[in-house]
């Protein structure tokens, strides 16, 4: 196992983020890890960023 140093801002940061008692280079692997986005998680970041949205768009355009 290696050691490293960070900054303190750093460190409560790395804290902050943990799930639980979970291991803090699990904490890294986790944060660190790419996420796949799905269709749907795409669509309603790209709605998010639209203004005036309504709801009943929004649900018929996802098959909600």
């Amino acid at each position: 196992m290696r050691t490293i140093e960070i900054s303190d801002t750093a460190y409560e940061e790395l804290m902050s983020r943990r799930l639980g008692r979970e291991a803090i280079s699990k904490t890294l692997i986790r944060e660190l890890k790419p996420v796949k986005k799905c269709a749907a998680v795409e669509e309603l970041e790209r709605l998010r960023k639209e203004p005036g949205s309504k709801l009943s768009v929004v649900e018929k355009r996802l098959g909600l």
